[in-house]
């Protein structure tokens, strides 16, 4: 089962697989020169990312001979599409979906496994402590990881746009329901006009934690 299907509508379309099934040198000669200095590894999870993409982008209506980056490094997308890609070293993730339905999409996947507590300043804010210690007991060690999956999903979601560097000090998430969350944008310029407060979705599943946005169309 998809790791990111119950998280997202049916309008986005997404795809997934492992990125140790991946063929670098089956990439289009422009993508792989985008990794031809990487290690193993990260040749694997690019390729990944770049095959499920453009398998996605075709059954989209929106086929690309290559999917490139830009100088800051996001995918350039054809301009009636959004997406975004993740990976870890068991898995990646893409998602796309139009840019009439939504103005930007973010997912993020990590393994489901707690971090070390010297990481733990950095990315939670101290409201954050608390409402991780109010979760379901078994997900309280995964709280700070769940934390940096959701704000990474955030990141991805409003960067493409806003192309403003947020850490993980200016956004605060709060958790809602059994699986939901709204992130609070605390710097006004990095999110879109309106749109201080964005909501998502994450669960854990098959040893990873899996966090998704879907930002409405903006006009």
């Amino acid at each position: 089962m998809s790791l990111f299907r119950p998280l997202l509508p049916d309008d986005v379309l997404i795809a997934e697989m492992a990125p140790a099934d991946a063929d670098p040198s089956a990439l289009p000669l422009p993508e792989r020169g985008l990794i031809e200095r990487a290690v193993v590894h990260r040749q694997q999870e690019f390729a990944a990312g770049r095959i499920l993409a453009r398998g996605l982008l075709r059954h989209a209506g929106a086929d690309t001979d290559a999917l490139l980056r830009d100088a800051d490094r996001v995918p350039t997308w054809p301009q009636t599409i959004v997406g975004s890609i993740t990976h870890c070293r068991s898995l990646c993730a893409v998602a796309v979906v139009p840019r009439a339905i939504s103005a930007g999409i973010g997912i993020d996947v990590e393994p489901a496994r707690p971090i070390g507590e010297d990481l733990h300043a950095m990315i939670l804010r101290d409201a954050e402590r608390s409402r991780i210690d109010a979760l379901p007991p078994a997900l309280r060690p995964l709280g700070a990881i769940l934390v940096f999956s959701i704000k990474e999903a955030v990141y991805k979601a409003i960067y493409p746009e806003r192309r403003y560097f947020l850490d993980f000090q200016q956004v605060e998430i709060m958790f809602t329901g059994d699986d939901g969350f709204v992130a609070e944008v605390l710097v006004p310029e990095a999110s879109f006009p309106g749109l201080s407060y964005i909501s998502g979705r994450y669960r854990v599943a098959d040893g990873h934690i899996a966090s998704a946005v879907l930002l409405p169309p903006m006009t």
